[in-house]
């Protein structure tokens, strides 16, 4: 096709190509799609395809014009792209398209390219890394985190709720504020309420009520809710609760001593216990001093390495970030849809994080790239298992959704910039501190 294409440089990733299909091209083909209308053309007084195709022309001019653009934007797009040697990332934004039969059809197309990416010295990099030992006092801090997963909440008799006590009571509310009718709230009935009196994370107006109530005894207190209150159906409204004590419990924990450590498992006393604990502290501290002596690295090839990041590549990894954030709500039962988030906030505020990520994807593909990193089609197996395993699918389950979309290609990049990372990582040079 001979079409006529003007480049403009909008920076160094945004490009604009300004793209004219000459006249006759596009009558051209604007006269074969109305002669493919005239053939199924049913116009009054006239036989199925022998109405005149200026007559069809005339009745179906927008349809026909519709279906010559489908064809003639992608076509001459594609072949624009081609001629300049651009590869854009994701689709182009279309803007000042104009066409009628007899005239060109003319529009311009915005995109964006991958940055070219000068890198500095990558390897040799001076970084820190901070050593804690595991202490003993770590040890008892890991023990009482034990204690406390297996404690239980033992009743309480002839004495009332102190702060740190648990209440267990029946819960009646009413909304008192003025009734939206089109909207109208159902009183609130529960039993067997739990509450942890005292908590931060108990309202504060429920902590006062609840102290120094005995069992059977009942009260009568409001809540006026902020606008913004996390649990919708309070947000913003004034809510009178009645309560009444039904048990009172304290949490007891088990002694710490060898039988504690016999119930947790294979250990044979308390001291086995404690040893097991810091091979585990220690073990995963150098997990995060490795993972931290990374994060430091990517900061300061970040810091050294200047380029325009593509918009089109920090939506995606906005969209994949607010993606995550929603499956975090649905598995803690939060109906993302109806939480009382104000997403177009959470877009901004991720997206200064989400700019950092692409950029240090971008610099550890480049080194990957520059490096002749591979990776294997058994790391890619292997990756596959380990990520079955991870969420309890079968393997071939996980690999259908990989190798949809051309996901498997991106499970390869991720992989590229894994090892990457880890080279760049062999290279530094760490100083303990």
């Amino acid at each position: 096709m001979d079409i006529r294409v003007q480049l403009e440089d909008v920076s160094t990733v945004k490009k604009r190509l300004k793209v004219e299909v000459p006249a006759d091209i596009a009558l051209q083909e604007f006269n074969q799609v109305a002669g493919e209308y005239k053939k199924r053309a049913r116009l009054p007084g006239f036989r199925p395809g022998k109405a005149p195709v200026q007559l069809v022309k005339r009745h179906f001019r927008r349809s026909i014009r519709s279906d010559v653009l489908q064809k003639l934007v992608p076509q001459s797009y594609d072949q624009a792209i081609r001629e300049k040697g651009f590869q854009p990332l994701g689709k182009p934004s279309l803007e000042n398209l104009t066409f009628e039969e007899g005239e060109p059809l003319v529009y311009e197309a915005n995109f964006e390219i991958h940055p070219r990416i000068e890198l500095p010295e990558y390897k040799g990099i001076a970084v820190t890394a901070d050593l804690k030992p595991v202490t003993p006092e770590d040890v008892d801090e890991e023990l009482e985190m034990l204690r406390e997963k297996h404690s239980r909440l033992v009743p309480i008799e002839d004495q009332p709720i102190q702060k740190g006590d648990y209440a267990v009571i029946k819960l009646h509310g009413e909304y008192v504020d003025a009734e939206d009718h089109s909207h109208p709230h159902q009183p609130i009935q529960e039993e067997n309420v739990v509450v942890k009196v005292g908590d931060e994370h108990t309202h504060e107006a429920f902590n006062k009520a609840l102290l120094g109530m005995n069992v059977a005894e009942k009260r009568n207190f409001e809540i006026e809710y902020a606008s913004d209150y996390p649990e919708k159906k309070f947000a913003g409204h004034k809510v009178l609760f009645s309560v009444e004590v039904t048990d009172i419990k304290h949490k007891e924990l088990p002694e710490l001593n060898d039988d504690f450590a016999k119930d947790l498992g294979d250990y044979e006393n308390l001291q086995v216990l404690r040893e097991r604990i810091k091979e585990q502290l220690t073990a995963q501290r150098e997990i995060n001093r490795e993972n931290d002596l990374k994060s430091r690295l990517l900061e300061q090839l970040i810091d050294r390495t200047s380029f325009e990041v593509p918009d089109v590549l920090v939506e995606d990894q906005t969209d994949s970030m607010i993606g995550d954030l929603a499956y975090q709500m649905a598995s803690e039962g939060v109906d993302p849809t109806k939480a009382n988030v104000n997403w177009v906030k959470v877009r901004a505020d991720f997206r200064p994080e989400a700019e950092k990520r692409v950029r240090a994807n971008m610099v550890l593909s480049e080194i990957g790239r520059r490096e002749n990193v591979e990776v294997t089609s058994e790391e890619l197996e292997n990756e596959l298992e380990r990520m079955a395993d991870s969420m309890d699918q079968p393997k071939e389950k996980v690999r259908q959704y990989f190798q949809q979309r051309n996901r498997m290609e991106g499970l390869k990049g991720q992989r590229v910039r894994e090892k990457a990372l880890k080279m760049l990582l062999e290279s530094a040079k760490v100083v303990e501190s």
